[in-house]
């Protein structure tokens, strides 16, 4: 908005004083915090002001990725939305391609009746056909007229379908993400949601794997197990045959 030269210096100004603030709130706390806790030993004092330091960079670090995931996702989602929006008015310029020359239809066949009911030869027809020839000749043209009236309302339909489209795929790029701050209708990417739904991705694709690698050698050792059970139920039925054979060649003698 229109701001005017004392109001943008005002703002100027309160955005170096909160610059300033923020910087302060931003290095301050670890060396006071260390000045009480370290004890009277300076180096057990620097080990702690250098641990809390790191771990405020660390947190400040997460904290700009986080900014910058969702400033990268709220322009993919824009860009996506215009992509979208193009995408539908090139739809709807290719079914307006056809309504000018559905209207030169309706022309031509506007004329065409005009011309059959001036022309001398309707006389003939009607001589020759009657009434009904008279009838067929005069209404063609009009009936082609509204054929292609009815097929350039299709046609406009189909037009305002797609503008309606793009008007809503349109809408997204007003959208205003900085006032959303993850609240449930916030389309755009919330970090720590995200990193939830990945963890439980990647946990359950792990549990997976481990109880397929689980059940896969139950299942190996069980089919090695049928194996060896067929095999000796085949050799014993053979000794038991072999030994039916002896025994009955020894009677026979």
């Amino acid at each position: 908005t229109w701001l005017s030269t004392s109001e943008q210096i005002v703002r100027g100004s309160k955005l170096k004083t909160d610059r300033w603030w923020s910087f302060a709130w931003s290095v301050l706390p670890a060396p006071i915090i260390g000045s009480i806790v370290g004890g009277p030993n300076l180096s057990t004092k620097c080990i702690v002001v250098a641990a809390l330091a790191a771990a405020q960079s660390a947190y400040f670090l997460a904290l700009c990725e986080g900014v910058v995931a969702r400033a990268t996702d709220a322009v993919a989602l824009k860009a996506r939305s215009a992509a979208v929006c193009d995408t539908y008015a090139n739809q709807g310029a290719r079914n307006s391609a056809i309504l000018p020359f559905t209207s030169a239809l309706s022309a031509f066949c506007a004329a065409a009746t005009a011309a059959t009911v001036e022309l001398p030869f309707i006389d003939t027809v009607s001589t020759l056909y009657g009434t009904f020839g008279e009838v067929v000749v005069v209404s063609t043209f009009p009936i082609l007229s509204s054929a292609f009236a009815a097929a350039a309302a299709v046609s406009k339909a189909r037009c305002e379908v797609d503008a309606e489209a793009a008007c809503q795929a349109a809408s997204t790029l007003a959208l205003e993400y900085d006032s959303m701050n993850g609240s449930g209708d916030d389309p755009v990417l919330r970090p720590f949601l995200a990193v939830r739904k990945l963890f439980t991705l990647a946990m359950t694709g792990g549990w997976r794997s481990v109880r397929k690698g689980f059940i896969n050698p139950l299942n190996t050792l069980n089919s090695l197990w049928q194996l060896g059970r067929r095999a000796f139920w085949k050799l014993r039925r053979r000794r038991d045959d072999g030994e039916q054979w002896i025994s009955g060649g020894e009677k026979t003698e």
